[in-house]
């Protein structure tokens, strides 16, 4: 079928947030004094690419070895006060790439592990390319999962899963997009993929993501 639509992962994908992702995490160690040795980016990698689970938050600050109950703690913090003291920003060349993912007549959608306010906040005025509609945070949906996230954004977007591509940055969002007959792009730029991926299709650059996607649909039967 006909690609009509783009949905995105947010952290690691439109916004480059690992380090104070690993900041956040190293500071409530410290406030919490659990003296943790909080892993590098390299190291995390590492970890996701051996399937350790990192989203939604709770679940990374488990992942980086706080106990149940601070890591409950800590993301209430996270989600209080995570924009104003560790906001990230989009990665550059962003607002060019969707840009032209919208000059091709593509809905963008976003789906997402983070909290809604800090990924429209984190994104700033990249966020109008996106239908609000089309966007499924964690807090916007209770018991929050990708599989089924993506399935609400494509019916919101009014596609077929097959006629929407998902681009995300771990293996555990290629699964979601696989749960859904999706077909997937992942980027090797942000928290968990390779380029020596090679069960589906990797770029290693904002840029690369719109040359990819740009490719299909030229390619694709009109």
């Amino acid at each position: 079928m006909k690609l009509r639509a783009v949905i995105f992962d947010a952290d690691g994908v439109l916004l480059d947030s690992l380090s104070s992702h690993l900041r956040i995490c190293e500071d409530k160690s410290l406030e919490y004094g659990l003296a943790l040795k909080i892993p590098d980016a390299s190291r995390l990698k590492t970890m996701i690419r051996a399937g350790v689970a990192i989203s939604p938050m709770v679940q990374f600050f488990r992942a980086v070895g706080f106990p149940k109950d601070l890591a409950e703690a800590a993301d209430r913090d996270y989600q209080a006060t995570f924009m104003k003291l560790y906001a990230p920003r989009p990665f550059s060349g962003v607002g060019t790439m969707l840009t032209t993912l919208r000059t091709l007549g593509l809905k963008l959608g976003i789906v997402t592990s983070n909290v809604h306010a800090n990924v429209i906040q984190g994104l700033g005025p990249n966020a109008a390319h996106f239908d609000p509609n089309s966007i499924f945070a964690f807090d916007t949906l209770p018991e929050f999962e990708k599989r089924r996230a993506l399935e609400l954004a494509t019916n919101a977007l009014r596609v077929a899963p097959a006629e929407a591509i998902y681009v995300g940055d771990q293996p555990a969002d290629w699964k979601a997009a696989q749960a859904n007959a999706m077909r997937f792009l992942g980027v090797a730029y942000g928290w968990g993929i390779s380029a020596d991926d090679r069960d589906f299709d990797v770029v290693s650059t904002v840029e690369g993501i719109s040359a990819a996607i740009e490719r299909i649909v030229t390619n694709e039967p009109a």
